[in-house]
């Protein structure tokens, strides 16, 4: 049952709608510049997605892991993959433990890419918080704080 615009939604409900509005301006305030900074670095989404993956992890991944991880298809994967590797951003070797198995591992250049266009993400953000106001930004850093501490443990 979905309620009224006139009923008071629940307080999980109404946080999940704002925090929801809030990240989609958020990441959407330099749309321009984020894709820009994508086709600069001659790479798709898919193949940032798989740097970033990759960097996460901080380790080598196998194709198939990074299908699972990435909800794609190996095909898709193998794809994105092949053009990073052409691309000198990725290494591809042999799994030692078996043969028939590729892992991929971020290379130095990979990693730089990925950096750049995540540093034109991060400046969007930090826009966004320069324009809200004193106390807004100073509620959201007390807000985020605990959570972040705790995420980061």
């Amino acid at each position: 049952m979905q309620a009224s615009t006139t009923e008071r939604l629940a307080p999980t409900e109404e946080l999940a709608r704002d925090l929801g509005l809030f990240l989609r301006r958020v990441l959407t305030s330099n749309n321009r510049e984020f894709f820009a900074a994508l086709q600069e670095a001659g790479i798709s989404f898919t193949q940032l997605k798989c740097l970033g993956l990759l960097s996460e992890a901080g380790a080598p991944m196998s194709l198939g892991a990074l299908s699972e991880e990435l909800v794609l298809s190996p095909a898709a994967v193998s794809r994105a993959v092949d053009g990073l590797v052409q691309r000198g951003a990725l290494k591809r070797d042999e799994d030692p433990s078996d043969r028939r198995s590729k892992i991929v591992s971020l290379s130095a250049r990979g990693r730089a890419a990925y950096e750049r266009v995540m540093a034109v993400r991060l400046a969007g953000v930090r826009r966004f918080v320069e324009e809200l106001e004193p106390q807004e930004r100073d509620a959201l850093g007390a807000a985020l704080h605990p959570i972040v501490e705790r995420l980061s443990v």
